[in-house]
């Protein structure tokens, strides 16, 4: 090999390691042109043939890499060997180019998931089931800036940890959706959903509220808004569904409210239910009570039952359980009427009643039933129908008198 007119030693008397060579950039560690000092002209040569070598060994690969970017790659393989990771590392450089790319293509949660429910609002989607993602949506606030590609498991838990069961579940499926939409649009690959995992609920473990928890609720709604007293009492003595925005309890007219006959019933059209079918379910002690109540306050008969819905009658619902200091079961109203009617009337009773249209396996699953370990005792199923409001007396200042409970409980949950 010819020698290169660079890579001769020099020498410099005016210097105390006097011989020195000049390097050219493509052969410095650092990538630009170096001169580098010796104090003998043994060791400069020295120098020169490790220079030589190492461009003769690397060949065409000498053009490519520079020194420096050598000195990178023996580094990046070092570590790869200490971590014991057997891989190439051309692999490794792979990886993080498809992760690069796949960044730069991917948009902030809060796009994904808009861009998921105008999708589903394109395809024909319910309105209650448009408004279930919105909510979603905002219980992720902490995350909308968040690229999809960056989302991990831990952070989801971190936003969802404390919720009930049956709504923990809803939330991940929902995100679930979101997330496998996007990758549909290569907008990540992997859903971090997958890491997390959902809560399973053991047979018969069947969450529903005690009869004294259910008249706690109803006196303090009866306090704080008895407006919603005719609301509070369908979803508590007739399993309407509860969902707040646009759901069964929020469609509900008082013409469906038939009192003034000897079969005092509701007749549900199907407008107005979940499935779409027609359902009638019987009036019974503790509704019927409640309703007089209502109407003895001179409440309001006309147009729909509830009287607001969405996020206020959420907040209002969940103002009632936290002065009662009940914890909230998701659907536990509904679930507990279900569960009292099945083992007064038996399940066919219940299943008509409730609208179930998945057979006698659904019915087991949400609710307590007589084929489950978790059956509801007759002492109480008893207590539950024997409930009824308060008497109205004279005045409605007498009225709040005889719920005094409820004001004293008001300012002991104010107070701590």
């Amino acid at each position: 090999m010819a020698r290169s007119a660079l890579l001769v030693p020099k020498y410099d008397p005016s210097r105390q390691s006097g011989w020195w060579i000049s390097i050219p950039p493509r052969l410095s560690d650092t990538g630009k042109r170096q001169k580098r000092f010796f104090a003998a002209k043994r060791d400069a040569l020295a120098e020169i043939q490790r220079l030589k070598v190492r461009r003769e060994n690397h060949g065409i690969g000498a053009k490519l890499l520079s020194p420096a970017d050598e000195q990178q790659a023996a580094k990046a393989i070092g570590l790869l060997k200490e971590a014991g990771i057997e891989v190439q590392l051309s692999e490794v450089v792979g990886d993080y180019l498809q992760r690069w790319r796949q960044q730069n293509a991917s948009v902030t949660l809060q796009t994904a998931w808009k861009k998921y429910i105008a999708h589903l609002v394109e395809n024909g989607c319910s309105e209650a089931h448009q408004k279930n993602h919105e909510r979603t949506l905002k219980r992720f606030s902490n995350l909308h800036e968040k690229l999809l590609t960056d989302l991990t498991a831990h952070e989801i838990e971190n936003v969802i940890e404390g919720s009930s069961k049956s709504y923990y579940n809803v939330q991940l499926r929902e995100l679930r959706s979101v997330l496998n939409f996007g990758i549909g649009k290569k907008w990540l690959m992997v859903n971090p959903v997958q890491e997390v995992g959902f809560k399973k609920r053991k047979l018969g473990e069947v969450e529903i509220y005690s009869p004294e928890q259910i008249q706690k609720v109803m006196e303090e709604a009866a306090f704080l808004y008895p407006e919603l007293i005719p609301s509070i009492a369908l979803m508590s003595f007739a399993g309407i569904r509860p969902d707040c925005q646009g759901g069964e309890i929020t469609r509900i007219t008082w013409d469906s409210i038939i009192m003034d006959d000897a079969n005092q019933r509701i007749e549900l059209p199907g407008s107005a239910t979940k499935t779409g079918k027609r359902r009638t379910i019987t009036i019974r002690l503790p509704l019927a009570s409640w309703i007089e109540w209502h109407k003895k306050r001179e409440g309001s008969t006309n147009g729909l039952v509830c009287p607001i819905k969405g996020e206020p009658l959420r907040k209002k619902i969940r103002k009632i359980f936290t002065t009662a200091k009940i914890q909230r079961i998701q659907d536990g109203l509904r679930h507990s009427f279900g569960s009292y009617l099945a083992k007064s009337e038996g399940l066919d009773k219940a299943e008509q009643e409730l609208g179930h249209q998945g057979g006698r396996e659904v019915l087991n699953r949400h609710y307590r039933t007589d084929v489950r370990d978790a059956d509801v005792r007759d002492a109480d199923a008893k207590k539950f129908w024997d409930l009824k409001a308060p008497q109205i007396k004279s005045s409605e200042e007498e009225q709040l008198v005889s719920l005094q409970h409820n004001e004293q409980a008001l300012c002991d949950s104010t107070n701590s």
